[in-house]
């Protein structure tokens, strides 16, 4: 087993608690890499995950794993899913690339399955004293969904820009689901949320505005991704090369017919939203949804720099099933 090369304080800080030996012992119990019936799946909020909302609707994961039986569960963090995943609990999950390296320096044995997509996060702020980074003082909440989440990296860069340092706002971070998060930002409860589509689309059609964009620190990159343990892919390449087959189906179509997709969303939301509304969300400018991962190696390298992990993979591929090697990942 590799050692835990984060202090405790350390891990609570960045969100990693349980990585380390306890995580990967974790992994070792019955279940945790087994063969079952059950493909247990976690997604989060947000059209980050619009292609799981198609393959459900169109139950295109059950006619390529007939026999087994797909469950899903809503989790918000690359944290939680990681510990669901090591656990057993959970076979498939999504993780921000954050958490995904940080998890992976610690020793966690997790791997990508398939990117989700390329996306643009923003930091937005409703007061409008908050103009920048630099208005920001002791007590202002910033959400994010964890410490260490690639919100939470992207809020560092920022910091490291603006203000000289990458962690001078860490202890602003307040840890909160997206759907929370805006809903705290609209009330005035928090400073500024870092979230992502479609939340930040929302608070700025209700009197947000943008004070970082997170393409504009690193170009185009990833947002999450599907991990699973290296147990359980060795044991489940069928599942493995199934969920990547349909996130990229599903991909396509969202790609092609923008506006199909956008009433499968509307409909799995009950119309909270119109599928007009998504339909514009799904195709701003910036969103490419790709199974290919982008930005692996420059959010590690900045991740390495500013001391929240200890080295850099050699090859984006080093952190990939075979499932997604062939791509023209980075």
């Amino acid at each position: 087993m590799t050692p835990n090369i984060y202090s405790r304080r350390e891990a609570l800080r960045l969100g990693a608690i349980g990585a380390g030996a306890a995580a990967l012992s974790a992994a070792c119990a019955p279940g945790a890499g087994g063969s079952g019936k059950e493909v247990g799946i976690a997604i989060g909020n947000g059209i980050s995950y619009a292609a799981f909302n198609v393959i459900r609707a169109k139950g295109w994961l059950e006619q390529e794993l007939q026999g087994r039986t797909i469950t899903w569960k809503i989790i918000s963090g690359g944290g939680p899913t990681r510990d669901a995943l090591l656990s057993g609990k959970l076979q498939i999950g999504s993780t921000g690339l954050g958490p995904l390296l940080i998890g992976w320096d610690a020793g966690v044995p997790w791997k990508i399955v398939s990117s989700l997509n390329d996306m643009p996060l923003w930091l937005v702020a409703k007061d409008p004293k908050f103009k920048t980074l630099r208005d920001f003082r002791q007590g202002d909440q910033i959400a994010a969904v964890q410490p260490g989440s690639i919100q939470s990296v992207m809020l560092q860069k920022a910091a490291q820009q603006q203000l000289g340092d990458p962690h001078a706002l860490d202890k602003n971070i307040a840890t909160m689901a997206h759907p929370e998060a805006l809903e705290a930002l609209l009330g005035g409860q928090i400073a500024a949320a870092y979230t992502s589509p479609p939340f930040q689309f929302q608070a700025l059609e209700q009197g947000a505005r943008k004070l970082v964009d997170s393409y504009d620190l690193f170009g185009t990159h990833g947002f999450n991704v599907m991990a699973a343990t290296e147990e359980y892919a060795e044991k489940n390449q069928d599942v493995l090369a199934a969920v990547h087959k349909t996130i990229a189906r599903a991909n396509d179509f969202i790609t092609k017919q923008p506006a199909e997709a956008a009433k499968i969303l509307a409909n799995a939301e009950k119309g909270k939203i119109s599928a007009a509304q998504y339909e514009k969300y799904l195709t701003y400018k910036g969103i490419e949804f790709t199974t290919t991962p982008h930005g692996l190696l420059k959010i590690a390298a900045f991740m390495k720099q500013i001391g929240v992990i200890k080295k850099v993979p050699a090859d984006w591929r080093d952190l990939a099933f075979d499932t997604v090697k062939n791509e023209n990942g980075s």
